[in-house]
């Protein structure tokens, strides 16, 4: 609840900054050409702002749709993954989605400064995970199944070579940092990662676009409503 208190706070805010620097730059006579090229830059900029806290309220909506309509989220069952015992959760390329609820307690996001919960996705080898951790990217262990109260498998529809491939990637990617709010919408950037955008990114590498609204960012929840996804598998 606190996480989507800020965003709408955030969302708020960049609202009413885009409307205050609207009306102080409007135009109401010709001025010197100069000027007028800084004043649209300023415009472009502010349209900019717009059109991103429009994906924020976008997003917000989407993960409060989510979160009122959980029991009635279509899955399209792997009976694999709910008829084991193992701690470790999905197969090589899922996506694992950490899903807002008052009882999942994930510090590792909170410490980040997620907004919009955490993501991660599995290796190779089912027991391992790439993921962001506040130190960088990691091959960690995959304790989803435990480590969460609720959780979402996303899987690619996708052949087996783009999924080796994507693996791949993120394997090269190991050791990048992490950052959240310096490219939160530069997802293309790839010096620095917050979680979704890394997976974003492994996948996109490999010719597969996962974000499911397009936007400037990508959030986990995005790839919930990709039409190249099905969600597996729900917990919680």
């Amino acid at each position: 609840m606190k996480k989507k208190l800020i965003l709408s706070l955030l969302c708020a805010g960049i609202i009413a900054v885009n409307v205050n620097y609207a009306s102080a730059f409007s135009f109401s006579k010709p001025i010197n050409p100069d000027v007028k090229s800084f004043y649209d830059s300023i415009k472009s900029g502010i349209n900019e702002v717009d059109a991103i806290s429009k994906e924020m309220i976008d997003t917000l909506k989407f993960q409060t749709y989510i979160e009122k309509n959980w029991d009635n989220l279509v899955v399209e069952k792997d009976m694999d993954l709910y008829n084991s015992n193992e701690k470790y959760l999905g197969k090589p390329g899922d996506i694992l989605i950490c899903v807002i609820d008052k009882d999942n307690s994930d510090i590792n996001a909170i410490m980040m400064g997620s907004l919009t919960t955490h993501s991660a996705f599995v290796d190779s080898d089912p027991q391992k995970v790439l993921e962001l951790f506040q130190d960088g990217v990691k091959n960690a262990e995959n304790d989803w199944r435990t480590r969460y109260k609720k959780v979402v498998v996303v899987r690619p529809k996708v052949d087996e070579k783009v999924i080796a491939d994507a693996i791949s990637y993120g394997h090269t990617k190991i050791g990048t940092p992490f950052s959240y709010f310096s490219n939160l919408f530069n997802k293309t950037k790839t010096d620095k990662f917050y979680c979704s955008q890394y997976v974003w990114n492994c996948y996109m590498n490999s010719g597969v676009d996962l974000d499911g609204n397009g936007g400037k960012a990508v959030f986990p929840y995005d790839f919930m409503r990709s039409d190249k996804v099905s969600i597996v598998y729900k917990q919680g």
